[in-house]
């Protein structure tokens, strides 16, 4: 079993820093490092993964918060709290937010979006898998109840699934995948397409496994999350793009 702990906070002097946020901005700087290199290595402009980082940036925040927002009203205590980032982000919102506003800067600078996302992907990924250690840290993401060895204490005593964890490998075989694809030479528009097909589909079965029994619980709709309706929609579209799939890139 895993104990419980939540380590939210580190303190130095007077400075309170917030390890999840602590974790998501050190992954962010990376996946600029990783997508500079990327970019360098494909004769990609630069310049365009540093406005591109910026556009994300803002629509992951964004995204992320009005998505939480729209889905989890009731858990809003007051207006104001929605202004102080209380009651958490959606990775989803700010995905399709920032997919939003990187599609109309590709369109606006006439460049190809699956070559702008080929150098963005790995960064991307590796950026997700230090935020969702963050995420481990300060006990996000609770899970099921459940009896299996592995299983993870909750602050009331319950074992539940760590679905952090599985999330945490999920997205360590992801990093695999696309290096793997790289390597087979696989064309930029499948590359992007597979790994975001492989992810929406691990991503629709783990929100299975989380808990349905608390009050911080996500919101069901039909024994559905929010993301698991939006990753139905997702999932037959990225689908019928990859079979359909022209681009010679």
């Amino acid at each position: 079993m895993i104990p419980y702990f939540s380590f939210s906070s580190i303190m130095i002097g007077p400075i309170t820093i917030q390890v999840w946020g602590l974790l998501a901005s050190i992954g962010f700087l990376f996946a600029l490092y990783l997508s500079l290199k990327q970019a360098k290595k494909n004769n990609f402009d630069q310049d365009h993964i540093w406005d591109v980082f910026v556009i994300i940036l803002i629509g992951m925040i964004l995204g992320s918060r009005i998505l939480n927002i729209i889905f989890n009203f009731d858990k809003i205590g007051n207006i104001k709290d929605i202004f102080l980032f209380t009651g958490g982000f959606s990775l989803i919102g700010g995905v399709i937010l920032s997919f939003i506003f990187l599609y109309i800067y590709a369109r606006s600078k006439k460049i190809d979006i699956y070559k702008v996302i080929d150098n963005l992907i790995l960064g991307a990924v590796v950026a997700l898998t230090i935020t969702r250690v963050g995420c481990f840290l300060i006990y996000d993401h609770i899970g099921k109840v459940t009896s299996v060895f592995w299983g993870r204490i909750y602050a009331d005593g319950s074992i539940r699934h760590p679905v952090i964890i599985y999330h945490i490998i999920s997205a360590i075989v992801i990093i695999f995948f696309i290096c793997y694809l790289r390597k087979a030479h696989l064309k930029k528009k499948a590359l992007v397409l597979c790994v975001v097909l492989f992810y929406s589909i691990t991503r629709f079965f783990l929100d299975f496994l989380r808990c349905n029994d608390l009050n911080i619980c996500d919101s069901r709709y039909y024994n559905l999350t929010y993301t698991q309706w939006l990753l139905l929609i997702l999932m037959p579209f990225v689908t019928y793009l990859l079979t359909n799939n022209s681009n010679n890139n």
